[in-house]
């Protein structure tokens, strides 16, 4: 394998991996795994739609503003907490003595008394530099659209709806505990989801499809089915939840057009104390809101096929494109950035749809990568998968490392990990695979392991493994330290370690019966197509993920 460099971002040598990648379609060539072959992916996705790279005060320009309008940021940050005081105020004012808050709606004295909390908010989007706001379109009445949906890329976004719409919200649990805010989301009447709970999520959707066809409920329903913050660049999966109860819906889309400053709150980027700083101390802040047509889902319609619609028109307005990444991989950036690693995201509703993947399952394989990952630049070679299984550098580790390194880059991501391993123990006769390799590991047929049968069968699994490395890899499996390891124990680790079936069936070709397990050469056909949506293979031209 020809060694490049591992530096990722702009120090990459993207030539090389592309003339490596050219160079293997040319040929034809790729590994196959149990007679199927490895779908090609790219090390990284084109674009992070969770991040945010221009909050950093990076020219003289933006020094020399920030400076001469920190006097202004005072005087802001000043109006704006009093303005937070007084509307938390009167909220408790309007909520005072309410019962049942979050389940049956106010009356209407008591909405009244919301009304100059609304007007605080457009206040407080004032002192945060947004002067005017562009509104292009007319928001639909509750009888049109009993459900608006708007994606999600600040803070700023909530700010200015429940100023236009004072509605009704589908949000997390955890943000009723904001100091302020919590006491005005209360106010909206939200319907609370637990995101790990899937009883809550459907409670939820059972109260969405309530709530947009009862009249007791005068506002409409808001909703971002997005449900986290992207950077507006993309629109993710929408959650078909907001969708379910079959009523019209009307999009509407907010931009922030800006120059020195992206005001997005995402996980891969600075804190919302950190941005409205930013946003303080600009002369001002641009936001367009656009209200598109209601649309009605057609009778042969289900929810998710109308949340897709829903999404590409709103893609359509803003002029981006459409992904599948989900919160999950928000929460995946959440641990690599606790765990001061850099993660190349997944984008886990392809991956979820494909391999039927859990985020549990997901965050494991994390886990795994980083130990691979001893550079902790993002990406591993073929020493360091060798490292990582404690086996000898061999060609049944190297056709292993071909799977993963799918373009030949001499490097994989985390991306490309994470496939190989849900490409390997998604096979259908992965079970069969691993049992046959627990049958040539137990000589005398007890079912039961010892270190020396494992020792002598390894060696013929894998030729040139040494005693120094049997060792590591009998001490990995037998985590109970007993002097045997039973059938189950090496099925469950096989079944949390896929790469090592894989491993010992290229370094036993007739481990099962009529099955070849080395490279083949892939002649071109009118047959080459896509294994999977977004997935190509080594010999088929198109799209890859």
């Amino acid at each position: 394998m020809e060694k490049v460099d591992l530096t990722l971002g702009e120090g990459r040598t993207i030539r090389k991996c592309l003339w490596l990648s050219y160079k293997m379609r040319k040929r034809g060539g790729g590994v196959k795994f149990l007679g199927q072959q490895m779908p090609v992916l790219d090390a990284e996705m084109p674009f992070n739609p969770f991040v945010n790279r221009h909050v950093s005060i990076s020219s003289n320009y933006e020094l020399t503003k920030t400076l001469l309008l920190l006097p202004l940021f005072v005087f802001r940050v000043s109006v704006f907490i009093l303005l937070l005081v007084v509307g938390l105020a009167l909220t408790k004012l309007a909520l005072l003595g309410a019962r049942e808050v979050l389940n049956a709606p106010l009356p209407f004295w008591r909405r009244k008394l919301l009304w100059p909390v609304r007007y605080l908010a457009r206040c407080l989007l004032f002192f945060c530099g947004y002067h005017w706001i562009g509104v292009k379109g007319k928001p639909g009445r509750k009888r049109d659209a009993p459900v608006l949906v708007c994606n999600h890329v600040t803070f700023v976004d909530p700010v200015y709806i429940f100023y236009k719409h004072l509605p009704v919200i589908v949000t997390a649990e955890e943000n009723l505990n904001y100091p302020f805010m919590g006491t005005i989301i209360s106010a909206m009447q939200p319907i609370t989801i637990r995101r790990e709970s899937q009883e809550s999520r459907n409670k939820a959707g059972v109260e969405i499809r309530k709530r947009a066809k009862s009249p007791e409920w005068k506002n409409s329903l808001m909703i971002f089915p997005e449900g986290t913050t992207t950077n507006g660049k993309a629109m993710v999966s929408f959650k078909s939840g907001a969708f379910s109860s079959s009523s019209p819906v009307q999009p509407m889309v907010v931009r922030y057009p800006h120059v020195h400053l992206d005001p997005s709150w995402v996980a891969d980027g600075p804190s919302a104390y950190a941005l409205l700083f930013r946003l303080m101390t600009q002369f001002h802040n641009y936001m367009e809101i656009e209200y598109l047509p209601v649309m009605r889902p057609s009778k042969q319609e289900n929810p998710r096929s109308f949340a897709e619609r829903v999404r590409a028109e709103m893609a359509r307005a803003l002029n981006v494109v459409v992904t599948e990444h989900t919160f999950d991989d928000v929460s995946m950036v959440d641990a690599a950035r606790g765990a001061s690693s850099k993660l190349d995201l997944l984008e886990f509703g392809r991956f979820e749809r494909l391999y039927r993947v859990t985020p549990k399952e997901a965050k494991r394989f994390f886990r795994k990568f980083r130990a691979l990952d001893v550079q902790r630049n993002g990406v591993a070679s073929e020493e360091d998968l060798a490292d990582y299984l404690d086996l000898p550098s061999c060609e049944a580790v190297s056709k292993v490392y071909e799977l993963f390194d799918s373009k030949g880059c001499g490097y994989f991501s985390f991306r490309q990990y994470a496939a190989g391993l849900l490409f390997i123990s998604r096979h259908e006769r992965f079970r069969e695979a691993a049992e046959a390799v627990f049958e040539r590991l137990d000589r005398d047929g007890d079912g039961l392991l010892s270190s020396s049968d494992f020792s002598a069968g390894l060696s013929e699994l894998v030729p040139g493994t040494s005693r120094e490395h049997a060792k590591a890899l009998w001490d990995r499996i037998n985590a109970k330290q007993g002097r045997f390891v039973h059938r189950i124990e090496l099925l469950t680790f096989l079944d949390r370690n896929p790469e090592y079936v894989a491993v010992f069936l290229f370094g036993a070709p007739r481990l099962l019966s009529n099955v070849k397990a080395e490279t083949t050469i892939l002649e071109p056909s009118s047959t080459d197509q896509k294994n999977f949506t977004g997935f190509t293979t080594d010999a088929s031209p198109g799209p890859s993920v």
